[in-house]
C-alpha cells in the first residue's frame, strides 16, 4: 500500500470477540469505557457498540485485546522494508510522504515497535500546539515519556516536534533525539523456533481485512522480543522494561489460568510425576484474566523485568511433584510444597 492510496478510517472497527469480558465473566476490564471522552462505548449482549465516536484512539491504545481498531491495520499493510512516516491528518507541516492518520493517540508504544519490526525506520511528526487545541487534547509528551523506557535508538525511531507554521525540511532538521543507543547483544538457544512463531503471528496480524467479530489477540510484546533476538535492537541486560514479572504464591495446577490466557503466555507442563506452570513474558498482554480466575488467588505482579530477564523465557513460576492424598487417595499437586498430605478438596 502506497501513500497515494492510503485512506484513513472514517469509523471505529470493533472486534467484540476479542474482549476479555466475552472470554470470561470474571474479567473486570473497563479501560476503554473509563477513558472514552465521549462516553460513546456500550457493552451489551457480549458486544461493543459505539455512538458519537470522535476517533480519538484512546480505546485502541489501551485495550489489551485489540478490540478497537482505527487506522492500525491499514498502516500495517503499508509497504514493508521501507522507512515509514506518520502524522496526524491535521498536520500541514509534515512532508508529503507521511501517512496521515486519525489521531496518533491510537498508537501505543508497543504498536509503534510492531511497525519498527517491519520497517527499518519510523518517524513521527507531531505539532504539540495543534494537539493541545484539538478536541482530542492529546498530550504527545506522554508518548515520548513511555517510549523512553524502551531505549530505542534514534536511528530507528525519530520523533520530530514541530511548531505550528514551521515547514518540515527534507533532511529532517530540528529533529529531537530522545533515545541513546543500547549496547551488548543476547544469545538465545531457542531463536529459530521463536522467530518462526514471530513471523507466523505477525503475518496473521498484519493481513488484510479480518471479520469484525473474530480475530486473534496478538501478543504485542512479541515484536520487541523478536527485535532483541534478531539483533535489530541492542540489549542492555540490566535496563528495566515497563513489564512486571508474574509470580505465583499458591497453585494446585488446576489449569484454569492456562485455559483463559488469550495468548498462551501461561502453559502447564506435565512430565512423569511432576507438573510445572510456565510463564512467557513476551506473550503476555497484561490482561489480568489469569488473576481473575485463579481459585487460589496465587497470581500477582512483581518487580519490573529487565531486558535480560525478558529474554529468559519461559520462566517456571510453580512446580510440584506428584503427591497422594491420605484421605481420598487420589493424586494431587501443590505449590509451594509442604508436608501436608491432604489435597485441597479434602481440606474443604
Amino acid at each position: 500500500m502506497s501513500q497515494a492510496n492510503f485512506q484513513k478510517a472514517e469509523q471505529l472497527s470493533i472486534y467484540s470477540g476479542n474482549c476479555l469480558r466475552s472470554r470470561s465473566p470474571l474479567s473486570t476490564c473497563a479501560s476503554c469505557e473509563t477513558l472514552c471522552p465521549e462516553q460513546a462505548l456500550l457493552f451489551q449482549d457480549d458486544k461493543w457498540q459505539a455512538q458519537n465516536c470522535s476517533l480519538c484512539g484512546l480505546c485502541a491504545m489501551v485495550c489489551p485485546g485489540q478490540v478497537f481498531q482505527i487506522d492500525q491495520h491499514r498502516v500495517m499493510q503499508h509497504q514493508k522494508g521501507q522507512p515509514l512516516f506518520l502524522c496526524c491528518s491535521q498536520n500541514t507541516q509534515a512532508p508529503a510522504e507521511a501517512i496521515r492518520v486519525n489521531c496518533l493517540q491510537q498508537f501505543s508504544p508497543l504498536s509503534l515497535i510492531y511497525l519498527l519490526y517491519h520497517h527499518p525506520q519510523l518517524t513521527l511528526y507531531i505539532v504539540p500546539s495543534e494537539c493541545q487545541s484539538c478536541r482530542h487534547s492529546w498530550y504527545a509528551q506522554g508518548l515520548l515519556q513511555q517510549l523512553e523506557q524502551y531505549r530505542i535508538p534514534s536511528d530507528k525511531l525519530q520523533i520530530i516536534m514541530q511548531e505550528a507554521g514551521e515547514p518540515s525540511a527534507a533532511d529532517g532538521n530540528q529533529r529531537r533525539e530522545l533515545f541513546r543507543d543500547l549496547f551488548r547483544r543476547t544469545e538465545r538457544h531457542s531463536r529459530k523456533a521463536a522467530m518462526q512463531t514471530v513471523d507466523k503471528l505477525t503475518a496473521v496480524f498484519s493481513s488484510a481485512e479480518v471479520p469484525v467479530e473474530q480475530t486473534e489477540i496478538f501478543p504485542t510484546r512479541l515484536p520487541l522480543y523478536a527485535m532483541y533476538v534478531k539483533k535489530q535492537l541492542p540489549v542492555q541486560s540490566e535496563a528495566e522494561l515497563p513489564f512486571r514479572q508474574l509470580v505465583c504464591s499458591a497453585c494446585t495446577f488446576c489449569s484454569a489460568c492456562t485455559h483463559v490466557c488469550p495468548t498462551q503466555a501461561l502453559t502447564l507442563l506435565t512430565s512423569e510425576n511432576e507438573k510445572s506452570l510456565q510463564f512467557q513474558p513476551e506473550l503476555c498482554i497484561n490482561c489480568g484474566l489469569c488473576q481473575s480466575v485463579c481459585m487460589q488467588r496465587g497470581l500477582e505482579w512483581d518487580d519490573f523485568l529487565t531486558q535480560g530477564q525478558f529474554l529468559e523465557t519461559p520462566k517456571t513460576i510453580a512446580r510440584s511433584a506428584e503427591k497422594i492424598c491420605s484421605a481420598c487417595e487420589h493424586e494431587f499437586y501443590q505449590w509451594p510444597d509442604t508436608e501436608d498430605s491432604i489435597c485441597s478438596f479434602c481440606r474443604r
